[in-house]
C-alpha cells in the first residue's frame, strides 16, 4: 500500500480495504478511513495510523425539566462540530424532545414495561443518528419522561452504561424564574403570541419589551423551594449512577454569561466527544432568541423584598439570582 516514504510534517487521508497499524499491529475495519501522519521524533521517521471517528459512537441525554433553557442549550450544542442534539427537522431546528409522549402518560407509568421503554430509547437514538451523522448524538429527556421503576431497579443505569450514553444534567437554579417563565407562557398563549421559542430577533425584542413582571407571594416561594428539592433529588440520582455512567452538571445561568459560554461549551463538547476541551469555540449562541430578560430584578415585582425574604436568603435560587444580576 505504501509506495513512498513519508517525511516529517506530512499529513493526508488514506482509504484502505485493510491496513495494519505500523504502531501496534492492530487491524482496522474494511474500507474504514484512516489518518496517516508522519512525525519526526528524535530525527527518526515515525508513521502513525489512527482511525477517524465513526459517527454516532458516542451518545448522550440532556437530562433536565421543563422551562429550564434546555431547547436553547440543545441548539447551542447542535451548532458545534462533532455534536448533534435532536432528531428530525422541526420548524425552528431539530426536534430535541424525542420522548415527549411520556410526559402525557405519567398515570400509566406503572404499566410501562422495560422492553417498551428501551425500544423507545433505541428508536430515539436511531432517529438522531439517521438525521445527524455526528460523533456524539443525543436529545433532551425530562425528569417526568422516566418511569421511576427503571431508576429503582437499575435498568436505566445499565442501559446507559451498555450503550455508551453520557448524561448532561442541565439545571436552571433560579427556580423563581422557572415559575415566572411558566407564567409568561400562559400569558402569551392567552394573547395568541409565540409560546416558547423564536428565531426572529425583532419578535423576541418586542416580546421582551411587552413583558410583565412576575408577582410572587409566599405560595410562590413554597413552590420554588419544592422545585429546588426536586433538582437536588435528581442530582443525587445522577450521582448514584456515576460509577457506571459519565455525567456533567451545568447550570443554565452559567451558560447565559456570554464571557464564560465559549469555555463551558468547549468543556461540554470535549466531554461528549471524549476529545478533551475544545478551545476553538468562539461566539457560541444557539439559534433561538430570548423572549424574556435574564435577571431576577428585571422579571420580579419588588425584587429587593423577594431577595431579603427569610426563606430566600440561603436558597439556591438566591445564589442564582445574584449570579444573573
Amino acid at each position: 500500500y505504501f509506495g513512498a516514504v513519508f517525511f516529517a510534517g506530512m499529513l493526508f487521508e488514506y482509504n484502505s480495504s485493510l491496513i495494519r497499524s505500523v504502531v501496534d499491529g492492530s487491524e482496522f475495519e474494511r474500507n474504514e478511513p484512516v489518518r496517516v501522519t508522519a512525525k519526526d521524533t528524535n530525527k527518526k521517521e515515525v508513521i502513525v495510523l489512527t482511525k477517524t471517528r465513526e459517527p454516532c459512537q458516542k451518545k448522550f441525554l440532556l437530562l433536565t425539566t421543563q422551562r429550564s433553557g434546555s431547547t436553547w442549550t440543545c441548539s447551542l450544542l447542535h451548532q458545534q462540530k462533532g455534536v448533534s442534539c435532536g432528531g428530525r427537522q422541526g420548524v425552528l431546528g431539530p426536534i430535541s424532545e424525542l420522548l415527549i409522549h411520556y410526559s402525557y402518560k405519567k398515570k400509566a407509568f406503572p404499566k410501562v414495561t422495560w422492553q417498551e421503554y428501551q425500544r423507545d430509547l433505541d428508536k430515539a437514538f436511531a432517529e438522531a443518528c439517521h438525521e445527524h451523522r455526528e460523533t456524539s448524538i443525543g436529545f433532551k429527556l425530562m425528569y417526568d419522561q422516566i418511569p421511576p421503576q427503571f431508576l429503582e431497579d437499575g435498568k436505566l443505569k445499565h442501559y446507559l452504561k451498555e450503550n455508551n450514553v453520557s448524561l448532561i444534567h442541565l439545571v436552571r437554579e433560579a427556580k423563581i424564574l422557572v415559575l415566572a417563565s411558566k407564567a409568561d407562557v400562559g400569558k402569551r398563549t392567552a394573547n395568541h403570541q409565540t409560546k416558547h421559542h423564536t428565531t426572529n430577533a425583532t419578535k423576541a425584542k418586542e416580546l421582551r419589551e411587552q413583558g410583565i413582571k412576575f408577582q410572587w407571594n409566599n405560595g410562590t416561594i413554597h413552590d420554588m423551594l419544592k422545585l429546588e428539592d426536586i433538582s437536588i433529588k435528581w442530582q443525587a440520582i445522577v450521582h448514584r449512577m456515576a460509577p457506571l455512567v459519565r455525567y456533567y452538571y451545568v447550570s443554565y445561568e452559567s451558560l447565559l454569561a456570554a464571557e464564560e459560554r465559549d469555555f463551558l461549551v468547549g468543556q461540554l463538547v470535549g466531554f461528549l466527544t471524549h476529545t478533551g476541551h475544545d478551545s476553538s469555540i468562539h461566539g457560541a449562541q444557539g439559534n433561538l432568541m430570548q423572549l424574556s430578560n435574564s435577571s431576577c430584578s428585571d422579571r420580579l415585582i419588588n425584587y429587593e423584598k423577594f431577595r431579603a425574604h427569610v426563606n430566600i436568603q440561603n436558597s439556591r435560587s438566591a445564589d442564582a439570582c445574584d449570579l444573573l444580576e
